[in-house]
């Protein structure tokens, strides 16, 4: 679907699962323009609702302020300007793709499920930005998925301040199923492999065996739900997204090796091993400006 010429961008094959492509490529910022084609190929319709797996926020503003951006959008600019937009005024540290992508007219709102090790109590639930055209964009800024879809959580409490703001409507989730229902609107899940990460002090480490068996395979519990399982929720995502994107992130995750293992964790868990492991390249060279 990517044009040839960009391989040193997204040298990895586009693989299937259920029937939808995945995106695997180096650093997050470079979902934007899977986006644009997608959109050409008339795989989805933008503005997409993106439900994303990050440790980190990546809401800020863009670094070198947004007037390339409302000038693509305005100008009616083609893929060739778009790489030049994201190679060149984006942050290499991908902490601003985000909002990039809600003034590029790509992004309308975000769904984070977030590993950061944070109160839920210190974290703004959901955040409002209106872009340069005057459209208004919320990020609902959630935990891990067994947080959220247990007692209080936002996929379990209908109190909960994510869901007055919209966040079942936007997600079409229904607890009482428990999922999503069967026309849910249109969605691009995306995955950070760092979300999958924790640090101490200095340091990152992957995600244990131990984490993985008590954060996707153990039930989660609710007033609606005593069985339901976190790994259900992803896979179901994973059945239902227009198609999944996947950023390795290697600076974030403690190097390319660390990486490497994350994306076979994820594969044999949530992918059902549909990808094939020996094509996968997770930390090749930039052509385009880093830190």
């Amino acid at each position: 679907m990517l044009p040839d010429y960009v391989a040193k961008i997204y040298p990895n094959p586009v693989q299937y699962l259920y029937g939808k492509p995945i995106f695997v490529f180096r650093d997050h910022r470079w979902i934007l323009p899977i986006l644009f084609v997608a959109n050409a190929k008339q795989r989805l319709k933008l503005p997409a609702t993106i439900v994303t797996f990050d440790r980190h926020k990546d809401f800020l503003s863009p670094k070198n302020g947004t007037e390339k951006l409302s000038s693509f959008r305005s100008g009616g600019g083609n893929f060739d300007d778009l790489i030049h937009v994201v190679k060149n005024h984006l942050s290499p540290r991908d902490d601003d793709w985000i909002v990039s992508g809600m003034e590029l007219g790509f992004i309308s709102d975000v769904i984070q499920f977030s590993s950061e090790q944070e109160s839920n109590e210190s974290l703004d639930i959901v955040s409002e930005y209106t872009d340069s055209f005057g459209i208004n964009h919320r990020l609902y800024h959630l935990g891990r998925p067994m947080q959220e879809l247990s007692y209080k959580g936002a996929l379990a409490d209908n109190k909960h301040k994510s869901v007055s703001q919209g966040l079942w409507d936007t997600l079409g989730w229904d607890p009482s199923l428990p999922g999503l229902g069967g026309n849910p609107p249109e969605f691009i899940l995306d995955i950070d492999l760092d979300f999958f990460t924790f640090t101490w002090d200095m340091y990152t480490f992957p995600f244990t065996e131990e984490i993985y068996d008590g954060e996707f395979l153990c039930p989660s519990q609710s007033s609606y739900y005593e069985e339901y399982l976190p790994l259900a929720f992803i896979r179901e995502l994973a059945r239902k997204t227009a198609f999944l994107t996947i950023a390795c992130e290697p600076n974030f995750c403690g190097g390319p090796e660390k990486s490497h293992k994350i994306l076979s964790d994820i594969n044999n868990l949530f992918l059902e091993n549909e990808l094939i492991m020996e094509k996968m390249k997770i930390d090749y060279t930039s052509v385009y400006p880093d830190e």
